[in-house]
């Protein structure tokens, strides 16, 4: 009869810590996931700042890399906007920062686009 109750309770040992395992393994999976996002997401607000720093003119051309295993695409373009009076303005541009990584064998982008005014 001990036998059987401690062969029970070995099942039901083996049960709980083969659960925690795979919670264990999917929470680490999703955490290096969310990192790779955070880094993408910095990388992008970094691109952008750096377009602040610089004169803008229209381009499109891939970035060089930063060694954190992403790239990044720049799209400069002259956005077409009129005022009150249905006069256009100019010096206004849209750029757009994508970047592209892998994360577990799968293509992953993320972009942001912003208005930036150049007298």
């Amino acid at each position: 009869m001990v036998l059987l109750e401690v062969t029970i309770a070995l099942v039901v040992f083996t049960l709980v810590a083969f659960s925690l395992i795979v919670v264990l393994n999917t929470s680490m999976k999703l955490a290096i996931e969310r990192n790779e996002i955070d880094a993408s997401t910095r990388g992008l607000e970094n691109q952008v700042a750096l377009l602040h720093l610089a004169r803008i003119v229209p381009i499109d051309k891939d970035l060089p890399a930063d060694g954190s295993g992403v790239t990044y695409h720049l799209v400069i373009a002259p956005e077409q906007l009129q005022n009150k009076k249905s006069q256009q303005v100019s010096g206004i541009y849209r750029a757009t920062v994508s970047a592209k990584w892998t994360s577990n064998g799968q293509q992953e982008n993320r972009s942001i686009s912003e208005l930036l005014y150049q007298p």
